[in-house]
């Protein structure tokens, strides 16, 4: 369990950090400081009085949740120690208890998981995946296709009502089932919180949790558990939607996986995106397994739904035509977007002739996509799949118009966004430049865009001359001209880089 989610889970207590601030690091277990306490574990939460406080002068990679007096946080900067505090009042064996049974759940979710996984790769089929399901969940599990047919469901487990004895001799959902299900708009629900739903089916007289099915992002059945013989638990929610996912892979396995291992890829391609630090592990583990070569670096390419869901292409056709143009990649249909994993050398990247191929597709076929900047760490995946979403948002908000962005070039005006959250960014815009616009306003000049050009190409007035149609002297006098409008030195560093910046955020704001 991270520590950003631990102080989450902490909320209330208001906790305050010192030293270090990286809150990424797995916690696995929690220990109560001592004072013989003199070795350290980095993935250990150690909970006890300030007062217990290890020297700041050693260099310990380790995080320590205290309470008492307020330590002097001057001592721990630079420190690799990880110093949570609270001030609030609380009892130090209840907050252990909490905080090691959090621990547990989290441990209990990935064993399970790590049991599925397994149960799926044993090539057994749906039946053998339903058996193991009722062993992880504690309850009866069923699968079901869209012709409400049952597909599988846990073996060995005697229906307690005269309804579910019935529905399993027939091997079908019965006709009053399926009234059930469309009068309550079960399965609209399920796909409108796209994550299992819980409700009291009272022709069973059960409470079931329902989730989708889904195959590219087309429904194609349900797994639905029963609470029959315990009551659900606070993670089952989250263990059956990954579990659905794992079905999914296994009714396609005989007419795809066979041929290219296609779904695995995007299932575990999911489960990144979904949770990276928990499954970091699993999933580097398990494409290393199935024969994905992972390389140094990784990119995200994005195309969001509102691009393809426009074009008269297949969507199975651009994926597989994109899979071809970037090879050694993997994708998977997620929240309504194709998403590529693409895995590449250092030294090589994406090749001139994979993003002039990339840029052809996707302008025959009028696609727009997002690409990230590369990256090492699986887990950073979800952060970079966002990078290729926004470049994507940006560019329209910017009325771009590109068969493809890239997050490099709009890096700024993602600042420019999150900063206008907390002030209004057209006062940072620096005075002179206001006040060039506003000469050009009164006189009809255009010494805006001649300064634009120069802080593209500092020092080379031939290129900036060819440009803008002028000749060379013809720019020197119009620089004289905008340096006493500006009242500026425009070469100096600070000035010069504070000019570009305000040029970026009037583009920004389309001011110009």
């Amino acid at each position: 369990m991270e520590l950003f989610a631990i102080k989450e889970y902490l909320h209330s207590y208001a906790i305050q950090s010192y030293g270090n601030l990286d809150a990424t690091v797995d916690i696995r277990a929690i220990k109560l400081l001592t004072k013989e306490q003199s070795k350290f574990h980095k993935h250990i939460l150690y909970l006890g009085s300030s007062e217990l406080l290890p020297a700041s002068s050693l260099s310990l990679d380790s995080t320590i949740l205290c309470f008492g007096k307020l330590p002097d946080s001057s001592l721990y900067h630079g420190s690799k120690l990880r110093i949570l505090y609270t001030e609030n009042e609380f009892e130090c064996a209840k907050m252990f208890n909490d905080i090691s049974d959090k621990l547990q759940d989290i441990q209990k979710i990935n064993a399970a998981l790590h049991i599925l996984i397994n149960a799926f790769f044993t090539e057994q089929g749906l039946q053998y995946l339903a058996d193991v399901s009722y062993e992880v969940f504690g309850n009866p599990i069923y699968v079901v296709d869209n012709r409400h047919k049952y597909l599988a469901m846990s073996s060995g487990i005697i229906a307690d009502t005269t309804f579910a004895s019935e529905e399993n001799r027939i091997g079908y959902i019965n006709e009053e089932g399926i009234a059930y299900l469309k009068k309550n708009k079960i399965d609209e629900k399920v796909r409108e919180q796209n994550a299992p739903i819980y409700f009291v089916n009272p022709l069973h007289n059960k409470g079931m949790l329902v989730d989708a099915i889904t195959i590219n992002n087309i429904e194609v059945g349900h797994v639905m558990l029963y609470e029959q013989d315990r009551p659900f638990g606070e993670f089952d929610s989250i263990l059956l939607h990954r579990t659905s996912r794992i079905i999914s892979m296994e009714l396609q396995k005989d007419s795809f996986i066979t041929a290219n291992k296609g779904f695995m890829y995007s299932y575990f391609l999911a489960e990144l995106l979904d949770n990276p630090k928990n499954n970091y592990s699993t999933v580097k583990e398990r494409l290393q397994t199935i024969g994905y070569d992972l390389k140094g670096d990784q990119y995200i390419l994005v195309i969001p739904s509102r691009s393809y869901l426009d074009t008269s292409t297949k969507l199975n056709i651009i994926v597989e035509e994109l899979h071809y143009i970037l090879p050694n990649s993997i994708y998977v249909i997620y929240e309504n977007s194709i998403i590529f994993l693409i895995s590449r050398n250092r030294k090589e990247g994406i090749t001139e002739l994979e993003s002039d191929r990339l840029m052809q597709f996707l302008n025959i076929n009028k696609l727009t996509a997002g690409m990230s900047n590369f990256f090492e760490d699986l887990r950073d995946a979800r952060r970079f799949y966002k990078q290729a979403l926004k470049a994507v948002d940006l560019s329209k908000k910017m009325n771009r118009s590109a068969p493809i962005h890239y997050y490099s070039e709009y890096y700024l005006y993602h600042i420019f966004e999150m900063c206008e959250q907390e002030e209004e960014i057209r006062f940072f815009i620096h005075p002179g430049m206001m006040k060039l616009m506003q000469y050009d306003s009164t006189h009809g000049t255009d010494f805006l865009s001649t300064l634009h050009e120069f802080l593209e190409s500092p020092g080379q007035p031939a290129q900036i001359s060819k440009r803008l149609h002028i000749h060379k002297n013809t720019l020197l006098y119009r620089m004289d001209k905008i340096r006493s409008i500006m009242d500026c030195k425009i070469e100096t560093g600070d000035e010069f880089m504070s000019f570009g910046l305000s040029y970026k955020i009037m583009k920004y704001l389309d001011m110009v």
